[in-house]
């Protein structure tokens, strides 16, 4: 502002006189190139900028006497204001823009959460009438929820079923088991039995989920194997938020291996405690999801 100021008052200096003042046409043409300049720079330097060099020319005008360089001063200055206020209406604009996006994005999320735990509690209710154990879950399974949500809700994957799965292998531990086949317990990994952090527990998932989706499209595509036409003959269709029980328990089954007897509603993997029919005592990968899934209708 300093460098502004100092330009202004060489250039009312240099016309100075002391009578009555009326700006020539070539006067009234640089106050208005100066004015643009005003406008030009305040939309990169924006308030601040304008209120402070506001106030250095109100200061001038206070000990100032000279009528000409005051008029040329106020013109500046009045126009600086209008700025300053156009300036404050499009970032209240601006502002309010944004709060109201954001506002939305929250509503959409709420009516997103609200739909799913409508959907959940559907799901729950058709499917765990004949559970054989307490519906409790381990503390542990649920403390790192929004942070397993997040990684599930990146992949289009369940939250409850890596939940359930890391329940199953290792009791929702933040460590490698000390056989070395890591939370997930997947043979073709190995890893030094430890303590880990979240952000290796966030590639342990992350790796899961692959190799889940993996066994998926093995299903839905290989002609070698063509499990579909002892289940259904449907493709597995698991996303974050959709899911059939059918699905679960396939997904369960193809988790570990695939049998010449396998059936459907009677593997331990797939059905263990989710009916009379099959008890174990451990719940498996269903049994688990359902448990998970009533917590979220809970307390999410």
């Amino acid at each position: 502002m300093k460098k502004i100021l100092l330009i202004l008052l060489l250039f009312f200096t240099f016309f100075s006189n002391t009578f009555a003042y009326n700006p020539t046409s070539n006067e009234l043409n640089l106050i208005s190139n100066f004015k643009d300049k005003v406008n030009n720079l305040s939309k990169v330097k924006w308030e601040l900028w304008l209120k402070r060099n506001i106030i250095s020319i109100e200061n001038f005008l206070k000990v100032n006497k000279n009528e000409r360089t005051n008029f040329l001063l106020w013109e500046i200055l009045t126009d600086m204001n209008e700025v300053l206020s156009d300036l404050k209406i499009k970032n209240e604009e601006q502002l309010q823009k944004q709060l109201q996006e954001l506002e939305n994005q929250k509503q959409e999320q709420l009516k997103q959460s609200k739909d799913y735990n409508e959907k959940a509690e559907w799901f729950f209710e058709i499917y765990w009438k004949d559970i054989t154990t307490s519906l409790e879950i381990n503390d542990k399974c649920t403390k790192y929820f929004d942070f397993v949500d997040e990684i599930a809700k990146k992949n289009d994957f369940p939250t409850e079923l890596i939940i359930a799965t890391w329940s199953k292998e290792s009791n929702c531990n933040l460590s490698n088991p000390a056989n070395w086949w890591w939370p997930f317990q997947i043979t073709s990994k190995y890893y030094t039995p430890w303590d880990i952090t979240l952000e290796e527990f966030w590639e342990y998932v992350q790796t899961y989920i692959d190799f889940t989706k993996w066994k998926w499209n093995y299903f839905n595509n290989n002609t070698y194997h063509n499990y579909k036409s002892r289940f259904w003959s449907e493709n597995i269709a698991i996303t974050y938020d959709n899911y059939t029980l059918r699905d679960l328990k396939l997904s369960a089954i193809l988790y570990n291996w695939v049998s010449k007897d396998t059936t459907l509603d009677w593997n331990t993997f797939a059905n263990s405690n989710l009916n009379n029919n099959v008890t174990t005592n451990s719940d498996w990968l269903v049994t688990r999801f359902l448990k998970i899934l009533n917590w979220r209708t809970k307390n999410k």
